[in-house]
């Protein structure tokens, strides 16, 4: 099958509570490799000051080295599994790839899917057709090539 993968966006809003650089070190559990965080800083519902932390890759090889990361850290918590069986409710009619990390325990170094306060992971899948069970298609020889699973 003909797919590519467009781009791969990782956020966290950090909440007044929270300490910023904390949530980039649990941001940092999900990447390989050196990256670049975006900072916006936002009001919440009740005036309360939030960041929005960003990140956005775009190119083919380090969106390859950042897929393979993680799936390969979701095989090592026995986790790959799940996301196998959940990518159809994963995958929206964009074919974008929706992964949530639990915040709490990406900062304790373990990379675990769930979790109210989470990272998000979104997974522009390209595909020929463009169809949601192309996608599906696609992110199932993803895993399969970068984890071998």
């Amino acid at each position: 099958m003909k797919y590519k993968v467009e781009r791969v966006t990782v956020s966290a809003v950090v909440h007044s509570t929270e300490d910023m650089e904390k949530v980039g070190e649990a941001i940092a559990e999900l990447f390989p490799f050196e990256f670049e965080i975006e900072v916006s800083r936002v009001r919440g519902h009740f005036g309360n000051e939030m960041a929005f932390l960003e990140v956005e890759l775009k190119k083919k090889k380090e969106i390859e080295e950042f897929l393979k990361h993680v799936f390969n850290r979701l095989k090592e918590s026995g986790e790959l599994e799940f996301l196998k069986e959940t990518l159809e409710e994963r995958i929206d009619e964009g074919n974008v790839l929706h992964l949530r990390f639990d915040k709490q325990k990406a900062y304790m170094g373990e990379l675990t899917l769930g979790g109210e306060d989470s990272i998000a992971v979104k997974v522009k899948v390209v595909t020929y057709p463009a169809k949601k069970e192309s996608a599906v298609k696609a992110v199932e020889e993803m895993i399969e090539k970068l984890a071998g699973e």
